[in-house]
């Protein structure tokens, strides 16, 4: 038997206030919308036998009519096929107030499509596959009842898990981990319940990452934010019978790092200079994180950020990080102002005798203060 595994697609997802004049579309929603559709494509010329979906399927408990609309037309095509889709809600996926009730209940509603979103363990038949899920559970009881509730299927040839959360190696070491306020914590299933899996597909991780041999992150089909330059975007196809796992890569929006530019005695015309001979390392339409360091006073005040995103015309988006240089007896700051979770990050960086985990911390209130500013654009929309 052979399945695709993936994960975090972020339907409705949107982002620096970008609008496409055709459509009249948020353009990073577009990124993400285009993502789920070369994996669609992709699960339809395979012809698995069936496919997972290890959470996280929209941006949000609540995602708009548009992202509504891209899902179903995805899974019903996917259904339409003959392949069975089985899907676990992730964190982002999953209301903080339950009587509200889910979205998937309404995705559960498709022909062959098997959705675990209950806060609790559900386990799927598919051919000679038994298909474990463990959903995004709220409470710490909520996932502990469900390791107890795996049993397994011993009239079936393969045992998988489908799960979502960061995998906790110990006490003090976390694999996949976030940073979010709600992300969920998964001991090693095969530990915790005593069954061994053939393969264990995990969201949450942005990263496509082996974790062992069989337990894998697919890592998502977009990147979200800055803090995914260098990650990929992609699937993974397992074949149960070949004991083996391979990860496909797909094409997604291009994302960079330029700098840190020691700008140490250049003025502004000088910096223009060093970006025009660098732009030809940026692609069509690049998320760009640009980083001046050692700037002196003149050239801060001096610097144009129209002038810089000219000479980086071809980039989608430019994040500015100016950093001046520092003068005896004085901290360092930043000139630039960026979103939210950026200028928290310089923030907390700049904080003397932290006295707690200052990369911990620095996740949690990053991701919570994106999750701010996703509502905000999701209300404004």
């Amino acid at each position: 038997m052979k399945f695709v595994h993936f994960s975090d697609t972020h339907l409705g997802f949107s982002d620096l206030s970008r609008i496409d004049s055709e459509t009249g579309m948020n353009q990073r929603e577009m990124d993400f919308y285009r993502a789920w559709e070369r994996v669609i494509d992709a699960i339809l010329d395979l012809k698995p036998d069936f496919v997972v979906h290890a959470g996280d399927l929209f941006q949000t408990p609540r995602p708009n009519n548009r992202a509504l609309r891209i899902a179903a037309e995805g899974i019903q095509k996917v259904a339409n096929a003959g392949i069975p889709f089985v899907v676990v809600a992730g964190n982002h996926s999953t209301p903080r107030i339950r009587q509200t009730g889910s979205i998937f209940e309404t995705i559960a509603l498709f022909q062959n499509v098997h959705a675990a979103y209950q806060n609790r363990y559900e386990r799927f038949r598919i051919g000679e596959c038994a298909v474990h899920c463990i959903p995004h559970c709220s409470l710490t009881e909520e996932l502990e009842a469900a390791y107890a509730a795996v049993e397994a299927d011993d009239e079936a040839r393969y045992q998988i898990l489908v799960t979502h959360g960061a995998w906790r190696e110990s006490d003090d070491r976390l694999i996949g981990s976030v940073g979010e306020f709600n992300e969920q914590f998964l001991e090693n299933p095969e530990k915790k319940t005593g069954v061994t899996f053939d393969y264990i597909a995990l969201g949450h991780y942005h990263k496509h990452l082996p974790v062992t041999d069989h337990a894998v992150y697919s890592g998502s089909t977009e990147r979200t934010s800055f803090n995914e330059i260098g990650y990929t975007s992609g699937y993974v196809v397992v074949d149960l019978a070949q004991k083996s796992w391979q990860y496909h890569e797909i094409e997604s929006r291009p994302m960079l790092r330029l700098g840190p530019i020691d700008c140490s005695g250049l003025t502004a015309t000088e910096i223009y200079d060093r970006l025009q001979e660098l732009a030809p390392q940026v692609p069509e339409g690049a998320l760009v994180r640009l980083e001046l360091d050692e700037l002196s006073r003149e050239t801060l005040l001096s610097l144009d950020g129209q002038e810089i995103d000219r000479l980086l015309e071809q980039a989608f988006y430019v994040e500015k990080i100016l950093n001046p240089a520092i003068q005896s007896g004085m901290q360092h700051t930043s000139a630039s102002i960026g979103s939210l979770p950026v200028e928290f990050e310089r923030y907390v960086q700049e904080l003397d005798d932290f006295g707690l985990d200052r990369e911990r911390f620095l996740q949690l209130g990053q991701r919570l203060l994106q999750s701010v500013e996703d509502e905000a654009s999701m209300t404004e929309s």
